[in-house]
């Protein structure tokens, strides 16, 4: 009896062996299996640094001080963009207006009204001769900068969101509340072509410094690089898990950056579309994504869009927004700031001069800031 007993006690024992043995191994597979996705797979992260938390980061240090901010016009700033002389300074407005500010003294010279629509996207031309604005209520007009008089109007169908000119200035790329890129000449005043290819919504769009490539990002929740030439479709990039709004070449035209509402920025390889890393930092969803001027430093905002009456949505609410500085080939955080108001955009002179933030409800006003040299 007592044999028996022994019997069954050790071939417990050796289940028991063999069951914690199975365990061990399959929780070893797993995890180095979990860590080489983690590693290898595109739409991975790396867990950053805060930038308040960088004491000696060996990115170079960028160092603006505010100088000013811009007031006494009517409505919110949705959209903004220097000359690329550098000598003037254009907002668009939720009150029908462009105002355009003279950046030697901060003076307002000129608003262009357009009754009852919400300017959301402006863009000049390369060679400065075109400035494009882009409406809420399907259009796009196109101005002559030497007269500002309207040389062409753009019956778009949906509302826009971004506008690019290609690398001739002949050419202007359209993102709409739709699933394709309207390519419209402007010289002959008639569609160039159409790119079809994302699923949703175009939401941003830009060419690549040297004007080869056109680069848009989708409520589908991808990118698509272009070739601007002969509107074939180069690559899709694949990385974010919500929708990409805000997209960026660098200067170089190296890298391709995204901006995402799932509060990521990823980094591509702009030649090839290969993921090479993706940026941590902001809580909230990113709205808009741009160079300083000249370096790898990429600057990102964020904002929070609240729903209002019946579901609708309304952007940069007055809530509080996280500025990023980032170091592109070091993928280091820089420097933070935070604002009270919501930005609604943000953009740099050509020269890297002055960085200024558009403010929306809550603040209604433009900051200025000039680099410390």
């Amino acid at each position: 009896m007592c044999g028996v007993t022994f019997f069954c006690l050790r071939e417990t024992n050796v289940k028991k062996f063999y069951f914690i043995c199975f365990f061990l191994l399959f929780y070893f597979l797993f995890t180095l299996s979990v860590s080489a996705e983690n590693i290898n797979a595109p739409g991975s992260t790396r867990t950053l640094t805060s930038p308040e938390s960088v004491a000696n980061s060996t990115s170079p240090q960028i160092d603006y001080e505010e100088i000013k901010t811009l007031k006494g016009y009517q409505g919110d700033i949705l959209s903004i963009a220097f000359s690329p002389d550098g000598k003037l300074l254009v907002g668009g407005t939720t009150e029908q207006s462009i105002v355009i500010w003279d950046v030697a003294n901060w003076q307002i010279i000129k608003t262009l009204v357009e009754d009852d629509d919400d300017v959301r996207a402006l863009a000049f031309s390369r060679n400065g001769k075109y400035l494009a604005s882009g409406y809420k209520h399907n259009k796009v007009h196109v101005w002559d900068t030497s007269t500002w008089k309207k040389i062409c109007s753009i019956n778009t169908s949906k509302p826009v969101n971004s506008l690019s000119f290609n690398g001739d200035s002949n050419v202007l790329a359209i993102a709409r509340d739709d699933d394709t890129i309207l390519l419209w000449d402007i010289k002959k005043d008639k569609t160039h072509n159409e790119l079809k290819g994302h699923t949703n919504d175009v939401k941003a769009i830009a060419y690549s410094p040297d004007g080869l490539r056109l680069a848009s990002g989708s409520r589908d929740n991808s990118a698509i690089i272009w070739d601007a030439i002969s509107g074939d479709k180069i690559k899709v990039l694949n990385g974010h898990a919500n929708n990409v709004e805000a997209i960026s070449y660098s200067p170089d035209g190296k890298y391709l950056v995204t901006g995402s509402n799932d509060n990521s920025i990823v980094i591509w390889d702009a030649k090839t579309g290969n993921y090479i890393d993706t940026l941590l930092g902001h809580t909230e969803r990113i709205c808009t994504l741009s160079f300083v001027p000249h370096s790898d430093i990429l600057v990102s905002g964020d904002c929070i869009i609240r729903k209002g009456p019946f579901g609708i949505q309304i952007r940069h609410s007055g809530s509080e927004c996280k500025v990023n500085f980032w170091n592109i080939q070091a993928l280091k955080p820089i420097e933070s700031a935070d604002f009270d108001c919501g930005s609604s955009c943000a953009a740099f002179s050509p020269d890297g001069k002055y960085f200024v933030i558009g403010h929306a409800v809550g603040g209604r006003f433009i900051t200025i800031y000039k680099l410390v040299y």
